[in-house]
């Protein structure tokens, strides 16, 4: 592991062990007065926010380069996020809190350019999966210390989440510099923050994956607790997906690694889906068991290989563009899945099962013709058609935008 690789890991553990406050936001909002017809408006000005800021992280590194995109995602979430504390109005609240989901959502693409540019093909799945275990753990931890200080004051939730957004961003100051002094080094070239047509396809493709795997939050709640089951089952059932996560990934990592990569995203998508379409077999303990280890087993599998593919579909100094345009589709993917779900399952209670059958059979295949299209064209040329964003530049001497495994 490469110092910049362990500082962003070490970066994304503490912003997600922080990263609390958009799963209290319903709480902090609701603490301060507001109705649920606020509250919801909240929540999908954060939700769009997000997704935004995934998309926004590729055309700021284009312009400022790596190093300094992190810094501003991690230095602006942590000034919104203490600026929050100290706001009451329901306006100033929901916009400072969309723009620190905003830089959440930045500073993981970018993290994640810094590892794929750092390291070796051979060794890139392996460190994916252990910033992925970095990013778990904080994850599975940060919602306890959440919970925690929400007991003291919901101020104290936004100010930890300024604390640890700061300590990201200082995790940063050491990367190295993206562009050195005047005649220095390799003057700055000037680039379009773009991805090719197939990988644009691909990655949409590949997003389904997330629509599917929300069902977690939304429809599959809802079943459990239709079926009979208590709160603490459908709770369990999630510890198991975590736990699963963090035991498995990185030891499985060391064999997806040495497979094409068209294979673990291809398995990764078809168990996704089988472990939601399972449930046509009817809501039971262990038809529910065996859908978690099916979808857990299709995360293990295909989420280190799909940010290692998208460093490697990617012409030199467009690592950060593709991986953020990723990173876009996965979070509409979460954002639109629970919804969507949700919908579907109050229109037939086998419905969402179905379609995630349906989304398997189509999936499969279409992955399989376009993922090996999307690797020529970021091996082979650089004229990328679907627009990112626009214009920015890279300075050719950056460890960080021209490394390539």
């Amino acid at each position: 592991m490469t110092r910049p690789i362990a500082l962003v890991c070490l970066g994304i553990f503490v912003s997600r062990l922080g990263g609390f406050f958009v799963l209290f936001l319903t709480l902090v909002l609701a603490e301060r007065g507001y109705g649920t017809r606020q509250i919801t408006l909240a929540l999908i000005v954060v939700a769009t926010a997000g997704v935004l800021g995934a998309a926004a992280a590729g055309p700021v590194a284009a312009r400022l380069g790596v190093r300094t995109a992190l810094l501003l995602a991690g230095s602006t979430t942590a000034v919104c996020a203490f600026a929050c504390a100290g706001l009451q109005g329901f306006g100033p609240t929901v916009a400072l809190a969309a723009v620190v989901s905003a830089g959440v959502q930045a500073y993981s693409p970018l993290a994640q350019t810094v590892v794929g540019t750092s390291t070796t093909a051979e060794r890139r799945v392996a460190m994916f999966a252990i910033y992925r275990l970095c990013l778990n753990v904080g994850a599975a931890v940060g919602p306890v210390f959440g919970a925690l200080l929400l007991s003291w004051s919901p101020a104290a939730v936004l100010i930890g989440n300024g604390l640890a957004a700061t300590v990201a961003t200082l995790l940063v100051l050491p990367l190295p510099r993206r562009t050195p002094g005047p005649g220095q080094g390799p003057k700055a070239a000037v680039v379009r923050a773009r991805v090719s047509r197939d990988f644009a396809a691909a990655a949409v493709v590949l997003s389904v994956a997330s629509l599917v795997y929300a069902q977690q939050t939304g429809v599959l709640a809802l079943a459990v607790r239709q079926a009979g089951y208590t709160t603490d089952v459908y709770g369990w059932l999630l510890t198991l997906n975590a736990v699963l996560v963090i035991l498995v990934e990185v030891p499985l990592s060391r064999y997806t690694a040495r497979w094409s990569r068209r294979t673990p995203l291809i398995l990764g998508t078809v168990f996704v889906c089988a472990g939601y379409a399972v449930n046509l077999a009817g809501i039971s303990l262990p038809v529910l068991v065996v859908g978690v280890l099916a979808w857990t087993l299709g995360e293990v599998l295909m989420s280190p290989v799909a940010t290692a593919f998208a460093t490697e579909a990617a012409p030199p100094s467009q690592e950060a563009a593709h991986l953020s345009f990723l990173s876009m589709c996965q979070t509409v993917g979460y954002a639109v899945g629970p919804a969507a779900g949700v919908y579907v399952y109050g229109q037939n209670r086998t419905l969402p099962w179905l379609l995630c059958a349906v989304l398997l059979v189509l999936s499969a295949p279409a992955l399989y013709y376009l993922l090996p299209r999307a690797q020529r064209a970021g091996q082979t040329s650089d004229d990328c058609q679907v627009p990112c964003a626009g214009l920015g530049s890279v300075d050719a001497g950056d460890p960080l935008q021209g490394r390539r495994g």
